[in-house]
């Protein structure tokens, strides 16, 4: 099936998220204290991507249990080759992205777009990969390619979100401090390699 025919997520779909989310929230909160700042700038009403800090694998369940509203995680697409992982993905609101060549995945953009359009919030990591002790370059391509959709079709304006992330250890674990700037706008597809410097800078200083 066509990623752009599915639902935003079914109600078989929806239960396994917040079970997941739930069962997360249990068993991560042992060795993860969440210490979240910047309500003020969370949109309840998308269309919004979150572009959080990227430096390890705990930046994922940490983004998800952060914030009140089921998400959409844009991933590289190796994630989703086995059958079996990819159904889990896809339940749990991964959308596979080729980051290198997109247009080898047009049906899993176009499910993005669909999302925007539903007023969902999308997770896209600006870094595109781990980068410890700093902030890597942004990679604008994929964000290029976001700003070309907004004010399309009546998508209105797209809200990209910077988020900062950061690890403190403590006995035990961690304390993991999640700080949501405000949002970012762009006019138009030509400005995307400022937007995301822009984006890459307010995580840089939100992560302290």
């Amino acid at each position: 099936m066509a990623l752009a025919s599915l639902p935003p997520r079914n109600q078989l779909s929806a239960r396994f998220y917040h079970l997941s989310r739930r069962l997360a929230a249990f068993t991560f909160g042992r060795l993860y204290r969440l210490e979240v700042s910047g309500h003020n700038n969370w949109l309840p009403s998308g269309p919004a991507i979150l572009c959080p800090k990227h430096q390890r694998w705990e930046d994922i369940p940490v983004v998800g249990l952060a914030f009140p509203k089921p998400l959409y995680y844009i991933a590289k697409v190796e994630l989703f080759r086995h059958p079996l992982l990819r159904r889990l993905m896809l339940a749990l609101g991964g959308v596979p992205i080729d980051r290198i060549r997109p247009q080898a995945t047009l049906s899993s953009f176009r499910y993005a777009e669909r999302l925007l359009h539903q007023r969902q919030h999308l997770v896209l990591f600006p870094e595109g990969t781990y980068v410890k002790h700093g902030v890597g370059p942004g990679k604008h391509r994929l964000i290029q390619l976001l700003l070309r959709i907004q004010n399309r079709d009546g998508l209105p304006p797209l809200a990209f979100l910077p988020v900062g992330i950061s690890y403190q250890p403590q006995t035990p674990g961690y304390k993991v401090r999640v700080q949501l700037g405000p949002p970012v706008y762009a006019p138009g597809p030509a400005q995307a390699p400022e937007l995301t410097q822009t984006l890459m800078d307010q995580i840089g200083r939100l992560s302290d």
